[in-house]
């Protein structure tokens, strides 16, 4: 950076909404981009700190991804190479694309609720004893756990649905959970959320979705529902754990997704 005349400051996170409350003292200190480097929390955290109340990022983001699963990444296509990141970001060879605010939140790839949120959960939890395998152990102890949950749902400005789901998935990207491409069809620059409901079921239905999902076999499954709209709001009677692009918000009642087209601009590489 010093050799391009430019100048740089290193933040390291040391615990929660510390990378959105860096980048929202970068802005304060007139930052003319960011470069991200972490998972896609991490990147959560960042663009909620970028977007801050606003309906569009004011500066440029470089996503270096080095998470566990870097979905996001995946349906961006970057190279994940710092100094193409950079040479992007100095050039201008930069693009706009949509995020979802979620609650005042940020969400750059995919909001859940529902098992697959729970499986997030419990990971979080087995990851010192099982390491790797931990997100397979979780599917299978939150699959013979699984609860379907009563929800109210509204899309866009149209009538509030009572109905029972398995789980949720407000995607704007199309992969979560590692390399699960949950909706091949969403785009990150579409100015649309893809929502996948599936429908209410019993727990010893779920084992054989989730190889189906993986295969990408699922698409026309009657108990998997798409639609595509600008708006989401999801409310229960009971509490439900919230994920956004791997953050867990646990005692959420209410989560209301709404697509900002065009409004984070990323470096192309």
């Amino acid at each position: 950076m010093k050799a391009r005349g430019l100048e740089a400051e290193i933040k390291l996170t040391n615990g929660k909404k510390a990378a959105e409350n860096y980048a929202k003292e970068a802005l304060a200190a007139g930052c003319e981009g960011i470069i991200g480097i972490g998972g896609d929390g991490t990147m959560q955290e960042i663009v909620t700190g970028m977007l801050d109340g606003r309906d569009k990022c004011p500066i440029p983001l470089g996503v270096i991804s080095c998470g566990s699963g870097n979905d996001w990444q995946r349906t961006l296509g970057h190279k994940n190479d710092v100094e193409a990141c950079l040479n992007a970001l100095i050039s201008g060879n930069v693009r706009p694309i949509d995020i979802i605010r979620v609650n005042g939140m940020a969400c750059v790839n995919i909001g859940n609720m529902g098992l697959d949120a729970r499986i997030v959960q419990n990971a979080a939890k087995f990851k010192k004893f099982f390491g790797k395998n931990a997100y397979t152990v979780s599917a299978v102890i939150s699959i013979l756990e699984h609860k379907n949950i009563s929800i109210k749902l509204q899309i866009d400005d149209g009538p509030v649905v009572d109905m029972g789901i398995t789980l949720a998935a407000v995607c704007n990207g199309q992969y979560y959970g590692g390399n699960m491409r949950i909706t091949p069809s969403a785009k990150i620059d579409d100015g649309l959320i893809t929502l996948c409901l599936v429908k209410a079921m019993k727990w010893y239905k779920l084992f054989p979705l989730f190889p189906i999902m993986l295969l990408e076999k699922h698409t026309g499954l009657k108990v998997i529902q798409y639609i595509e709209c600008k708006k989401v709001a999801i409310t229960t009677e009971t509490s439900f754990t919230l994920c956004l692009d791997g953050n867990l918000f646990p005692d959420t009642k209410k989560a209301e997704f709404e697509i900002l087209p065009g409004a984070l601009t990323v470096s192309k590489d």
